[in-house]
């Protein structure tokens, strides 16, 4: 079903990336239709009811026919981040929850310590991969040869160094709990006067303030979330380009058109090895 010529291909991927995008926009209107209807679908046949009546109050914040407060009421329940949604219950206590960002609404269903430890986990990491996906490209280790990128690290990498680092992993990620590392049991018996990230290392170069640890606490936060995201990019910049971080255009780049080698179903069909 796949076009054999370079032009229909390329249409093809156009059309499949334009759908795509309209597919996302959609979604992201339906969603916000279920949540501000509090309904099911057809949600058009429910907005009206969704409108204030004399006697009761609306699914919209100010918007209900009772004007005695609705700023104040619409304030107290609904997200500081995202005002059309409910605020969070859960992130009351944890450091960065006075955004109240949750518009999923995953800290009403997971224990939020939990939420938090795997954050800041992944946070961590990504701080270090970051740096580690740069430096690849200009300095290695002793023993370990060059890549033509990060990504492809990996396959050069002698299989023992990479053994060792894969047990190291696993020890400390099952010694530092104990052995409960599920969010059933993370948390419970000693653990649950730990606050999440805390694995006892490093803590004497912490400031004793509170609020300087808060704010410490807080900084460590969002540079991990801002390294989730850069390290995504990163990735994703080596697919694309097929080749190293920098340069990020390499000279006589052309962009992707017509050929997406990667493995996917798009690039199995391009390449043939499906047999199409």
């Amino acid at each position: 079903f796949y076009p054999s010529d370079p032009k229909g291909q390329y249409e093809m991927q156009v059309k499949e990336l334009r759908n795509g995008r309209l597919a996302m926009l959609a979604y992201s209107g339906i969603v916000t239709s279920a949540v501000l209807t509090q309904e099911k679908w057809p949600f058009f046949d429910v907005v009206l009811s969704a409108v204030a009546k004399d006697d009761q109050g609306s699914a919209f914040c100010g918007a209900a026919a009772n004007r005695q407060g609705p700023r104040t009421a619409c304030r107290v329940s609904s997200s500081k981040s995202l005002p059309f949604l409910p605020k969070p219950q859960n992130l009351g206590n944890m450091v960065g929850g006075e955004a109240e960002f949750d518009p999923l609404g995953f800290s009403d269903l997971i224990d939020i310590k939990w939420l938090r430890e795997a954050e800041l986990k992944h946070g961590r990491v990504c701080m270090l991969a970051t740096i580690g996906f740069v430096a690849e490209q200009y300095w290695q280790l002793p023993g370990f040869d060059a890549a033509p990128d990060a990504l492809q690290a990996i396959y050069v990498a002698p299989a023992n160094a990479t053994g060792v680092l894969l047990f190291l992993a696993g020890y400390i990620e099952s010694s530092s709990y104990g052995g409960k590392i599920t969010m059933l049991d993370m948390f419970e018996g000693d653990g649950a006067s730990r606050a999440p990230g805390d694995l006892d290392f490093g803590k004497r170069f912490l400031p004793q303030d509170k609020a300087a640890a808060d704010d410490l606490a807080l900084k460590e936060l969002t540079n991990g979330r801002l390294a989730m995201l850069a390290f995504s990019g990163m990735v994703h910049h080596n697919l694309i380009v097929k080749g190293p971080l920098f340069p990020l255009f390499p000279e006589g780049y052309t962009g992707p058109q017509g050929s997406w080698d990667l493995d996917s179903v798009a690039g199995a069909l391009n390449s043939g090895r499906m047999g199409l």
